[in-house]
């Protein structure tokens, strides 16, 4: 990703990577300092924004690698557009998400909590870095993710904050139905995008 980045040019077409990661705990430049494993599973330093998250299996990770030059879009805009691409997926399946002012991310209602998110638990993580106009990270929606590795964190750098995997709230949401829903969302809204 990181590669890709750095040796294209104005002729690279834009590429939007879908993975499944094995466990890893990934840390933003706002913790500069390596932490050592949690629990046996690696921690690995990133220069995308934000703190840290935990990335598994059952969690489907998009790398928007997008030039915002050629797209016409600021930093901002991308975001934006991730937030409702990410949204449309959900809606697709019946869940209702929610973006959070100063808390990047989205979330789903879930009563019970006990800090500022009394509500609600995160079920999307996200964390951009740009480059020379080029966008490279991405986001992180859970959808059927062991979801223990996140409290041995505080996820996002947000203490008790809960985490929720969307097939939490639809039982039809697969890791596989929810790709072929984001490729789907992906085509629309970047062709809406250049036109």
């Amino acid at each position: 990703m990181i590669d890709f980045t750095k040796k294209r040019d104005q002729t690279t077409e834009d590429e939007f990577w879908i993975c499944e990661h094995p466990p890893v705990f990934t840390l933003g430049t706002s913790l500069k300092n390596s932490i050592l494993p949690i629990k046996g599973i690696p921690c690995i330093n990133t220069d995308r924004g934000g703190k840290i998250t935990y990335h598994g299996p059952g969690q489907l990770v998009g790398y928007p690698l997008i030039d915002l030059r050629k797209n016409d879009l600021y930093p901002k805009e991308l975001l934006e557009l991730i937030n409702q691409m990410v949204l449309s997926v959900m809606r697709k399946f019946g869940v209702k998400g929610l973006l959070v002012p100063e808390a990047p991310g989205i979330y789903v209602s879930k009563p019970g909590g006990a800090n500022q998110f009394f509500n609600l638990a995160k079920i999307c993580s996200i964390g951009l870095k740009i480059s020379n106009h080029c966008s490279y990270h991405g986001f992180a929606l859970n959808v059927s993710a062991n979801l223990e590795p996140f409290s041995y964190i505080n996820p996002c750098g947000y203490e008790g904050l809960r985490v929720a995997n969307l097939n939490e709230f639809a039982q039809n949401a697969t890791l596989e139905s929810t790709k072929r829903v984001l490729v789907e969302i992906i085509k629309e809204q970047f062709s809406e995008k250049r036109n």
